[in-house]
């Protein structure tokens, strides 16, 4: 006897929320995997530049130095004298996402803050796409000649073609970069309390706490706090005296005024620094001002006059006072701001068609051949071709795994939540039959050759688990952390075809062609993430626990033990 209906009713929405949940699992299962790798690394040092990778930007460069604290390393010739520095993005970019995952750039600077070229490292982003970057060359070069403030004001750098979101990720990774405190070649050692306590004589320890204004906080004998200090370095290392720059301490009370200055190093004239330190009335010229205050000096207003003998170096020593409270005031009030989600014509272009795709899919339109064949022409063209907008297993492994680029890919988004939430929540595969250029090129394709090739219901049925099983092996391969491309599963990235590898482009191709032979090819027996769509879609069957389900479970389950093990590992 028949189930009541609404115990079938209850049944099929039970199974159909276990489904989902499975799904979920699985993706947070790669997310944490992703997790404990990024961990590992983060752990271990980073790895060193290899001499020759320097050299490209450093032809000189016989050997490189210490890291800074900001993950930076000084590049020396062979008289090691200093050529410059070299950043790398990672670990501190790694959450902006490219099409599937982040890259690990190299900034080399110069000595004098001023950008030589940018590098790829490494990238756990579409190899094809990174490639397009590195051969296209003008987003690597953009930078070329700035300082890192020039740099950061830049907003004229145009995505690579054919590889938007990886060029629009490496472009904001280096401005994510650039924007932390640069390092100073010159004055590389920190404070040390003995000269702190030049300013404050009670001093007995010192904080740095970058997210505070001024940094630096001094405390007294009993905990109690003395006031806090500026450094003029590095935003004052390019002021020359008379024959180098000198680096100055600026020290505030507790009123947020300042007390008092003291000269640090300096590569200026021994003897016109020594007239500086000992002349107080210089050294009292800026007391009582707050950091506001000293930001927006006039030197020649306030009357801040030079040191007799040593007016160049004194000089120097106040603009850098100056410079470097007007540094950190405009850092306080500008600070570097990540960018709000960018809709761009490309973005708004697919979200044009996101929408005829549903007005035709939900609507009778459907039947009205002509609107459907152009529309399907029009995915074909705009959607495939120039936007290379679809879904594919190595994006949502990606998008999983790093994280979703929701700055930069907001059509694509857009895409991606019509895609899985449409089957989720009716009855329609609304991506699969109305938005998929792919798809949309098979039906164009359909009855060109008037002819069918018959297929036996034996093998009609092995073709039918091939997508569930590649879909399987796509899962597989990202729980395990195996060295597979997903791209090189699916013929999706053909469509960039200047960017695409073989692999993908052969999948493209032979599936187009059997489609002239059977009808829908690809879509029917080759690919997984219509599989998986098919597997999320709520429908009058979804009350059957069916083998696909099992083979969920256990994907589910496998994941759960290479994840124990993979915690083992990082243990």
């Amino acid at each position: 006897m028949a189930p009541p209906a609404r115990s079938r009713r209850a049944r099929r929405f039970l199974l159909h929320a276990v489904r989902v949940a499975v799904f979920a699992t699985v993706l947070m299962q790669m997310h944490l995997q992703a997790s404990r790798r990024a961990a590992r690394r983060a752990n271990e040092s980073l790895a060193p530049v290899a001499l020759s990778q320097l050299q490209v930007f450093y032809p000189e460069a016989a050997s490189s130095g210490e890291l800074f604290t900001e993950g930076g390393v000084a590049v020396f010739d062979d008289a090691h004298r200093q050529l410059g520095y070299c950043l790398q993005t990672s670990p501190d970019s790694d959450r902006l996402i490219g099409f599937s995952g982040p890259t690990n750039v190299l900034i080399a600077l110069d000595d004098n803050d001023r950008i030589r070229g940018l590098g790829i490292l490494a990238s756990q982003d579409t190899k094809e796409h990174v490639q397009q970057v590195i051969d296209d060359g003008q987003l690597l070069q953009a930078f070329n000649g700035l300082t890192r403030q020039e740099a950061l004001g830049k907003t004229d750098v145009d995505a690579v073609t054919g590889a938007t979101l990886t060029s629009l990720a490496i472009y904001e990774s280096v401005l994510h970069c650039l924007g932390r405190k640069a390092p100073s070649l010159r004055f590389p050692d920190p404070p040390t309390l003995r000269e702190v306590q030049s300013l404050f004589p009670q001093a007995i320890a010192i904080e740095q706490d970058a997210s505070a204004v001024p940094p630096w906080k001094v405390y007294g004998r009993n905990g109690e706090e003395l006031g806090s200090f500026v450094r003029t370095s590095p935003a004052a290392d390019h002021l020359i005296g008379y024959q180098g720059p000198t680096e100055t301490l600026i020290g505030f009370g507790t009123d947020g005024r300042v007390t008092a200055i003291a000269l640090r190093h300096s590569y200026d004239n021994r003897p016109y620094v020594t007239y500086v330190r000992e002349d107080s009335y210089f050294l009292n010229s800026f007391e009582g001002l707050t950091l506001a205050e000293l930001a927006e000096l006039d030197l020649q207003a306030a009357e801040v006059e030079g040191v007799s003998g040593a007016t160049m170096t004194s000089l120097a020593v106040a603009k850098g006072v100056v410079l470097a409270a007007g540094d950190l005031i405009r850092s306080e009030r500008q600070p570097i701001r990540e960018r709000q989600i960018r809709w761009s014509l490309r973005d708004l272009g697919t979200a044009a068609m996101i929408l005829a795709g549903c007005i035709l899919g939900f609507t009778s339109l459907r039947s009205v051949r002509w609107l459907r064949v152009g529309f399907q022409w029009l995915l074909v063209g705009y959607l495939g071709l120039v936007n290379g907008d679809m879904i594919s297993q190595a994006m949502i492994a990606g998008w999983a795994q790093h994280g979703i680029p929701w700055r930069t890919a907001g059509g694509l988004l857009l895409l991606t939540l019509v895609a899985f939430l449409v089957p989720l929540t009716t009855r329609r595969n609304i991506y699969c039959t109305h938005l998929c250029p792919h798809g949309a090129a098979q039906k164009l394709l359909r009855n060109r050759l008037g002819w069918r090739l018959r297929i036996s219901p034996a093998v009609l049925r092995l073709l039918k688990m091939f997508p569930g099983l590649l879909l399987a092996w796509c899962v597989a391969v990202v729980l395990l952390t195996l060295p597979m491309s997903l791209v090189d599963f699916e013929p999706f990235d053909a469509w960039v075809f200047y960017v695409a590898g073989w692999a993908t482009i052969t999948v493209a191709v032979v599936g187009l062609v059997a489609s002239l032979f059977v009808p829908m090819a690809y879509c029917r027996f080759g690919c997984p993430t219509g599989a998986l769509l098919g597997f999320l879609r709520f429908h009058s069957r979804s009350d059957r626990w069916s083998t696909r389900d099992w083979v969920a479970v256990g994907l589910l389950l496998l994941g759960f033990g290479w994840g124990m093990f993979d915690v083992r590992l990082l243990i």
